[in-house]
């Protein structure tokens, strides 16, 4: 007779979810990380220097369109109206 625990655990994702919410924080943080970095990214796979890189060139271009004026901007009050809209009352 095989020892009941050396067969496969079968979990379902609604048993894992469960698990994984009775985590601390610290620990589902560590998990979620675990998790993600699991998934193939295929040729997405860029180091994080590139990953600075383009953000530097993103904000670059960015604070160059306000400086030229040429930038879509939107004040605090716009903003808040469109999320009350949005949330509703």
């Amino acid at each position: 007779m095989i020892p009941r625990y050396n067969l496969p655990m079968q979990h379902t994702y609604e048993e894992v979810r469960q698990i994984a919410y009775e985590l601390p924080e610290d620990q589902r943080i560590l998990l979620a990380a675990s998790l993600w970095e699991s998934l193939d990214q295929g040729e997405n796979d860029a180091t994080e220097a590139e990953i600075d890189a383009a953000w530097d060139g993103e904000i670059a271009r960015r604070v160059g369109e306000i400086k030229a004026g040429t930038a879509v901007t939107y004040s605090l009050q716009e903003v808040e109206a469109d999320l009350r809209a949005i949330a509703g009352p």
